[in-house]
């Protein structure tokens, strides 16, 4: 996707998932008196539409916040070791279109819970929790078009070389810090999702101050877990005795080592010993 794409696609994506939400909270009326149900064949019962919302959710959560984390990981042992296989690079772009597929779905049931909250239960958009999930669920979607424009095609030329190396100092600063929005705005929306206790009780100022000190703390350990990996692989490619310039150290011409520098173990055997055999 190339950047003037992304450009045009970010507002716009924004403004249209933005719009639908404004309209279906406007649109808000009277509960009604029977949820929404979706009749079964034969002798089922009806099942309802929020639950079959709650498992297409699920099912994203899983894609998106599973690959997010496996992503996690391979790019902490990418800056461990310095260097992946070639087929990595694969892995990572197959993951990341996972991690695209989970926030399609997250995006579809979201859009169906507002809706069916529109006409079951119109009280629940005065939840300060539903409105801090939405805002992070957008900072990750605008992150993650960051990341598949802007970040992954440079990352990934080559990722057999150390991580970052070569790539300028405002790129570096783009991948750390979208790689720690990421990783805390997906457990975020996991826990604003799980904890049935904040609703209504917690401001939404202070579930986005939580939030967003967790992405602060996430991109300032990022960087200091790069300085520190960096020089530690540094120091490790110049030690003694790992270099290709460290096997040619105390040998002669043609690979020989001098008889100089040949230890004697033992001594030789004197002529009384001699005298005896």
């Amino acid at each position: 996707m190339s950047a003037s794409r992304t450009s045009i696609l970010l507002p716009v994506g924004a403004g249209a998932v933005l719009a639908l939400v404004l309209a279906l909270v406007l649109a808000a009326g009277p509960a009604l008196a029977e949820p929404l149900t979706l009749a079964l064949p034969g002798a089922l019962p009806p099942v309802r539409v929020l639950t079959l919302l709650v498992g297409l959710h699920l099912v994203g959560l899983c894609f998106g916040l599973g690959g997010a984390t496996m992503l996690d990981f391979w790019i902490l042992r990418w800056m461990r070791w310095g260097g992946l296989p070639p087929e990595i690079a694969r892995i990572f772009l197959f993951v990341s279109k996972v991690c695209t597929v989970g926030i399609v779905l997250l995006w579809l049931s979201g859009l169906g819970f507002l809706a069916v909250y529109a006409a079951e239960s119109p009280e629940k958009f005065q939840n300060p929790k539903l409105w801090a999930k939405i805002t992070v669920v957008v900072v990750l979607t605008l992150n993650g078009l960051v990341i598949h424009s802007a970040v992954l095609p440079g990352i990934l030329r080559d990722v057999g070389r150390p991580m970052l190396d070569g790539i300028s100092g405002a790129r570096t600063g783009i991948f750390l810090v979208s790689g720690a929005v990421s990783g805390v705005s997906w457990y975020t929306a996991f826990a604003l999702g799980l904890m049935r206790e904040l609703n209504g009780t917690v401001a939404y100022g202070v579930l986005i101050g939580l939030w967003l000190t967790g992405v602060a703390a996430a991109s300032l350990g990022a960087y200091t877990l790069w300085l520190h990996l960096r020089e530690w692989s540094a120091l490790r490619r110049g030690a003694p005795g790992r270099g290709p310039a460290a096997a040619g150290v105390g040998r002669g011409r043609g690979g020989r080592i001098p008889a100089s520098q040949f230890v004697r173990v033992g001594a030789a055997p004197g002529p009384a010993v001699a005298a005896r055999g």
